[in-house]
């Protein structure tokens, strides 16, 4: 029997005054028929990261809370029920980037998640665990056109192609109301990187700040407000040379340990 997936909201990180801000995209697809065992209901999802350039302002000229005082959280409706282990497309890395400093990277974002790494003073106190199980020369399972393709059993970051609005893009696939499957990709056709800022930073994203948001989407976390939470990690903006992500806020650290 075809197992049936649900017709979910993709969700995205925006260029403002770069690319403009897209609306949220509605995105489904087609399981593959040996994805899981026949009569379950299968779920796939995604969240889209975006772009941003300016300052961040509150919403009706409201004041922005500080990113330790900012409690707000949301909650995708799904978490990982074991450790989360994932390989990265080396291949996929832009232009003159290494391997090994890439990865380290996105070991970097990862640990950011499942410690609560943070600059309020917050113990680690969630129970979430990743391991970094090398390369791969499998790709995520992410189309050109920011859409969630059949599940292969494997976790896997990387970089590739997007729209043009779509800085990164996590899908997630979900069995019973757990997480079985997530795949992160960066998008390398519109937007340039770096592992370490550069003097001078100028129209040009970082990898670990922006794979810190990604990995909160696959632990759980959905996004907040922009307007009202902008110094929070999973606001869905992330401006050029911005590093704030990195560092997790009240609210990403409390709906964290709401999960794990």
């Amino acid at each position: 029997m075809m197992k049936t997936e649900r017709l979910v909201l993709g969700l995205a990180l925006v260029a403002a005054g770069v690319f403009g801000s897209p609306s949220p995209q509605h995105l489904s697809g087609r399981s593959r028929p040996d994805a899981l065992r026949p009569d379950v209901s299968v779920g796939v999802h995604s969240a889209a990261s975006f772009a941003g350039s300016g300052a961040p302002s509150g919403e009706g000229g409201s004041e922005v809370q500080s990113a330790c005082s900012d409690g707000a959280y949301v909650l995708n409706g799904h978490r990982w029920s074991k450790q989360y282990n994932w390989r990265f497309q080396a291949s996929s890395r832009p232009n003159g980037f290494s391997a090994s400093g890439t990865a380290d990277a996105f070991r970097r974002a990862a640990l950011n998640i499942v410690r609560g790494d943070n600059n309020c003073g917050l113990p680690d106190a969630i129970s979430a665990s990743q391991w970094y199980r090398g390369t791969t020369s499998r790709a995520p399972n992410i189309s050109s056109g920011a859409g969630c393709l059949g599940r292969d059993g494997y976790n896997v970051v990387g970089f590739g192609t997007l729209p043009s609005g779509y800085l990164g893009m996590t899908c997630w696939w979900t069995y019973n109301g757990r997480i079985v499957e997530t795949d992160v990709k960066l998008n390398k056709a519109y937007y340039r990187w770096y592992i370490n800022r550069p003097s001078g930073c100028s129209y040009k994203w970082s990898i670990e700040a922006a794979a810190t948001h990604e990995f909160g989407h696959a632990f759980g976390l959905g996004h907040v407000s922009e307007a009202q939470h902008p110094s929070l990690t999973m606001s869905p903006v992330i401006k050029a040379c911005q590093e704030s992500e990195k560092t997790l806020g009240l609210g990403d650290v409390v709906g964290l340990k709401a999960l794990y």
